[in-house]
């Protein structure tokens, strides 16, 4: 997936919770987060409670570094900043870190500088939806490229004023991340983590089953395509069928390629992405939908740290799905 902005990136995954049961020992916290997206949390309790401040302070400590929305945010102040170098904190540079191994892998179809073009085509916060000129295109595009950025572990370097970092198409599952290591630091081994439809699991749930989550119909949002059986996994989709506009006779998909400044025309209708990281599968399924089927399949087999269910289009054979042999045991079809 590309980029996407933190509003308005569209997950295709529903969180499936089977009857489990009167467990007294499962704790259940909801709430919203990064503006009006939903969060919920399941926990099978051992000897640690985890109360909902606990979780609602991360995540606005969260917000705090790499909402675009907040003006004061961590990431907003870099991106207004004239100063070259500029200090980061540790969380920063971690998703710097990871975004950019994300980016080399994918040969920058995952480009966290895609910002400024993803706002000229109407995804960002100025939502006017108009198709920009080429010459404007092309003139964002000389400040799109996570390869010419500087970082290191205390310091970051903005090439010129004009570029602009953007990780919302990823936020999600980084916070998931974040929820699961406090999780895990309080000892919590059975849990079920969803923000916004990206998700992360593990143990099992308060009567021994694994975690289900199904999902969705890339054709019909009311009908389930599969269902995972997930345990010590995260999951995260991406698609473009719920993020678009028309224009005139066109129909404008929110997945822009940064490599070329337009929407993607990629045969991805949807990736669905596990690893053990939310993050790394967050991005992983953002960078598929730019990618096309057959280079994110080749990624898929050469990477042992994700696996994927794809679901593409085929000029002779229509709809088709690709599951990697990883997750075979793991998913059932609907459809």
């Amino acid at each position: 997936m590309r980029r996407s902005v933190m509003f308005l990136i569209f997950v295709l995954v529903v969180i499936l919770f089977l009857p489990d049961g009167k467990n007294k020992n499962q704790i259940e916290i909801s709430g919203y987060t990064m503006g009006s997206i939903p969060y919920s949390l399941k926990y099978i309790e051992d000897d640690s409670i985890i109360g909902k401040k606990s979780i609602d302070s991360l995540l606005i400590n969260f917000n705090n570094i790499f909402s675009t929305y907040i003006r004061n945010s961590e990431i907003s102040r870099l991106n207004n900043s004239d100063e070259k170098v500029i200090e980061i904190s540790p969380s920063f540079y971690k998703m710097l870190y990871e975004s950019q191994k994300i980016f080399n892998v994918s040969g920058g179809a995952y480009d966290p500088t895609i910002g400024p073009v993803v706002n000229a085509w109407g995804f960002g916060p100025d939502k006017s939806k108009s198709i920009p000129s080429k010459n404007k295109i092309d003139s964002l595009l000389n400040f799109v490229g996570f390869d010419n950025l500087e970082f290191d572990n205390f310091s970051f370097k903005k090439p010129s004023s004009g570029y602009y970092l953007d990780f919302s198409s990823i936020a999600k599952g980084y916070a998931v991340d974040i929820i699961s290591d406090f999780l895990n630091s309080n000892d919590l081994k059975n849990y079920f983590i969803e923000i916004g439809g990206e998700v992360k699991a593990a143990g099992y749930k308060s009567n021994g089953d694994p975690w289900v989550v199904g999902i969705n119909s890339p054709f019909n949002d009311s009908k389930l395509y599969a269902l995972s059986f997930l345990t010590n996994k995260s999951l995260a989709t991406s698609g473009n069928y719920r993020n678009f506009y028309k224009s005139g006779d066109s129909i404008i998909f929110h997945t822009i390629d940064p490599r070329t400044g337009y929407p993607s025309e990629s045969n991805m209708i949807s990736a669905s992405v596990f690893s053990s990281s939310c993050f790394t599968a967050d991005a992983y399924a953002t960078a598929f939908m730019v990618l096309g089927f057959e280079r994110s399949k080749q990624i898929l087999e050469m990477n042992d740290e994700i696996d994927g269910l794809l679901i593409y289009s085929n000029r002779k054979e229509g709809i088709k799905n690709y599951i990697s042999p990883g997750i075979l045991n793991s998913v059932d079809f609907v459809e």
